[in-house]
């Protein structure tokens, strides 16, 4: 009988492991600290414990090799460690880290007995002598972070122990590996441990279906092709997390990690980097996540702002295929009033269906540039998908391999492999010479009048395959880094900096710099609903605020009513695209959804200004468009455990309703909110039991927020912002709002309020502006010398103005006489 091992080796199996187990000596360089320490040697095997399989070790530790671990402090808030066997480490630069830090940081070291300590002026880090260890504090004291040593004060204590070393590995060692590297036989790895405290919650590791507190699993960041938005795997993935004790940890690499979060040690969140012998990661204090994002997107670069009008509605399904058919929908969307500012072209727009060849069929297609023309001055963009795979025997895959433009195996030919098509090659990204090649292909289309590319796939590049640029192991998680970033610039290339867009399924570490990305494939199934959201909110604290998925679902047929609550989530994301089996297009699910699908359209795109501003705000700050409560929120204790409510922004908070039932329960959290429909003020710290028709969404708006409303528009920019809407929700003591415009000044807005006068100062607008007031009622206004005519309103009350100029209005809180 096969013996059961009941509980896993750390590594999966067993094999000689070297830990960092003392500190010799330092050595302090300019802004950093080098390490120099003694390892212990361990060759651990199974055993069985009467009927109990672990993993365990009888034998005393021998030496090891002598390692080095580098302090380098990139700012007061920012450590980055890197560990090896041997006198040196790797430099190790990837694309993933485009960050500079050029400014010195000064460094306060002080040697004692037992440790040494160095200052940055925001951290104090504590190296332990013996047993070696690393712990960060806060400014206040407070330990955030701490390594796991080889041994701990109570092994120490009894006089009388049995095989200590046994002793520590099986009750200490066996599920969170301190420090160190294996490096015997076929697979290197290197791993470390840290402390994982009771209370403390852990985000991000890119999108991720399940649980938004990822305590409790495991993260093997391995990109793949999920079939799903369901599925324990992901397309987009980053070795970087945020933890509530107020740090970030980014590991610089794109080989294979396996993370246990609390899952294998429930007191240790464990890492191990495959197929590698050295560790390269990032320490990142906040104490806040608003703090620990910038500070991370420092070192992986800032993410970029799509252009303004890829925020409106993008149709499309799998697949468009005819030039009839897509002026057909063009028509058929004005017709029936759905706004809309793209229809994307999925897979059949080749002679030949997937064949990617990058030209459009001449059957299909007739006259492609009229097509494009035509659907511009009706306010239409196109998006056309393409995949990195070259279909055996189509013109693509003979061009690539004739110019060693393909990923290659062992012997030099071009790397094939099966699918769900025909077999085929694939685009080998690492190469400079594939890039600009491809990115030729690419500029063709846009000069055409294409305005922009879904990279589609990229999960599935080889590891065993030879790359130009790249070692195989580390090329996998890598492509779509680099697929994304040529997309990317083939795409700024044609329309200018500030323009660039891609509509990607995979990601990795960095690709935040060239947004934008969707959920991949989800099912048509309310099910799906929820696990969308929760990817989107935890694609947004791995540092990409902006992300969007496929109306409907992407694999079979909605039911009218998932179409609706699906688009409800959808025009409150950052991107809107129905997408899918076909039809998508609201008018094939009935009157009802039809209409239901209008309203929150033309609602989405009156709220542009505000959507924009938003966007801008998040590509300085980091922030997602999509957030999680506790991040604004995060003194409500009630707030962390909440991941099916978000914030849209820094003004509205989204309850959808993500089930079959018209009801739900709602968070408010502390403060006051005001009902967005009903314009009702509303407490709170509580929960409320909502009713919802399929016709609403529930949507509060925080007390004190400015949201800016535009005209109703069939596309982006289709007009000018005349009238500007303004509505203030419960004005408190004070407020300001930058309504930004691509073409247009910042417009700021303020108000400022003492008892019971309000002064509200505009920026000057293309128009009329039209101020509401919410929550408050208003007694009287003026602007300048000039009386307004007050209206009541739901809620509050009404006034406009001419906007042309800067305004400072004075309004009189209370009723009239």
């Amino acid at each position: 009988m096969e013996i059961t091992r009941e509980l896993p080796a750390f590594l999966g199996e067993s094999v000689p492991v070297e830990f960092a187990a003392r500190l010799e000596s330092f050595e302090v360089e300019e802004g950093a600290v080098l390490l120099r320490c003694a390892t212990n040697r361990y060759e651990p095997y199974l055993h069985d414990y009467y009927g109990t399989v672990c993993e365990t070790t009888f034998r005393e530790p021998t030496a090891g090799e002598p390692s080095t671990l580098r302090l380098d402090f990139c700012t007061p808030e920012i450590v980055r460690l890197r560990y090896a066997p041997g006198p040196e480490v790797p430099e190790n630069r990837t694309p993933m880290v485009v960050g500079r830090f050029d400014e010195k940081v000064d460094l306060t070291v002080e040697e004692t007995s037992s440790s040494l300590d160095i200052e940055t002026g925001a951290l104090r880090v504590v190296v332990a002598r013996e047993p070696f260890q690393v712990t960060i504090l806060g400014p206040e004291g407070d330990v955030v972070w701490s390594t796991r040593a080889v041994d701990i004060e109570p092994f120490r204590r009894p006089e009388d122990q049995w095989n200590p070393t046994e002793q520590r590995w099986i009750f200490y060692h066996r599920y969170a590996y301190p420090l160190g590297v294996a490096r015997e036989g076929e697979r290197k790895r290197a791993f470390f441990s840290t402390d994982l405290r009771h209370d403390e919650r852990v985000y991000g590791f890119g999108e991720g279906y399940g649980p938004l507190d990822k305590r409790g699993t495991r993260q093997r960041l391995w990109l793949q092709e999920v079939f799903s938005n369901a599925a324990p795997a992901s397309y987009k993935q980053a070795p970087f997390f945020l933890s509530s004790r107020g740090y970030g940890l980014y590991l610089n690499t794109s080989n294979a990690l396996d993370l246990r979060v609390g899952e294998l040690d429930h007191t240790a969140l464990s890492a191990t980097v495959e197929d590698a012998r050295f560790l390269d990661f990032y320490f990142v204090y906040g104490p806040t996540a608003k703090e620990i994002l910038p500070r991370y997107h420092a070192i992986t670069g800032r993410p970029a702002v799509p252009p303004k009008w890829t925020f409106g509605l993008w149709m499309g399904r799998i697949s468009y295929n005819r030039q009839e058919q897509v002026e057909n929908v063009a028509e058929e969307l004005r017709e029936h009033r759905i706004p809309c500012d793209l229809i994307h072209i999925d897979t059949d727009w080749f002679e030949h269906d997937w064949e990617c060849d990058l030209r459009f069929g001449k059957e299909k297609f007739p006259d492609p540039k009229g097509m494009l023309d035509g659907l511009r001055e009706k306010g239409f963009r196109v998006c056309l998908w393409q995949w990195p795979n070259m279909v055996v025997g189509s013109d693509m895959f003979h061009e690539g391999k004739e110019k060693g433009f393909l990923a290659k195996r062992e012997n030099g030919h071009p790397y094939v492999f099966s699918g769900f098509m025909e077999d085929a090659g694939f685009i080998d990204y690492s190469s400079p010479g594939a890039v600009e090649w491809v990115k030729g292909k690419f500029g063709d289309l846009f000069g055409m009048g294409v305005a922009c590319i879904k990279a589609d796939f990229g999960e599935g590049a080889p590891p065993d395959a030879v790359y130009a640029g790249a070692a195989g192991e580390s090329m996998h998680n890598l492509f779509p880094l680099l697929y994304n970033r040529a997309v990317f610039e083939a795409t700024e290339d044609a329309w200018g900096e500030g323009r660039g867009v891609i509509w990607g399924r995979s990601a990795w570490a960095g690709s935040q710099r060239y947004p934008l990305h969707w959920s991949g494939d989800g099912i048509a199934r309310f099910e799906d609903l929820a696990c969308v959201l929760r990817s989107a909110l935890s694609f947004g604290l791995t540092g990409f605020p902006f992300y969007s998925h496929d109306v409907g679902g992407f694999s079979g047929l909605p039911s009218p009513e998932l179409y609706v609550r699906w688009a409800q989530l959808g025009f409150f994301s950052s991107h809107v695209r129905c997408h899918g089996a076909p039809p998508r297009e609201p008018w094939a699910y009935g009157e009802k959804a039809e209409r239901i699908f209008r309203f929150y359209d033309e609602l989405r795109y009156r709220l542009m200004p505000y959507v924009w501003s938003e966007a801008v705000e998040c590509g300085h700050s980091g922030m997602p468009m999509l957030r999680p409560l506790f991040l604004d929120f995060g003194d409500d204790p009630t707030t962390h455990g909440i991941e099916d409510q978000y914030m849209f922004g820094r003004g509205l908070l989204v309850a959808p309703i993500l089930d079959e039932r018209d009801r739900r329960l709602v968070y408010l959290p502390h403060g006051r909110w005001v009902d967005y429909w009903t314009k009702e003020v509303l407490e709170g710290g509580r929960w409320m039991e909502v009713d919802a028709p399929l016709d609403t969404l529930p949507l509060y708006a925080r007390a004190g927020a400015v949201v800016p409303h535009g005209p109703a528009m069939q596309y982006v920019d289709e007009r000018p912002c005349d009238p500007l809407t303004v509505e203030i929700y419960a004005p408190e003591w004070e407020g300001s709002y930058g309504i930004h415009d691509e073409q247009e000044p910042t417009l700021a807005v303020s108000y400022r309020r003492e008892g019971d006068l309000l002064t509200v100062e505009t920026g000057a607008a293309p128009g009329e502006i039209e101020l509401l007031v919410y929550g408050e009622a208003v007694a009287g206004a003026r602007v300048d010398e000039e009386t307004l005519d007050v209206r009541p309103v739901a809620g509050g009350a009404g006034m406009r103005f001419d906007g042309t100029r800067a305004r400072k209005l004075h309004l009189r809180l209370g009723d009239a006489g």
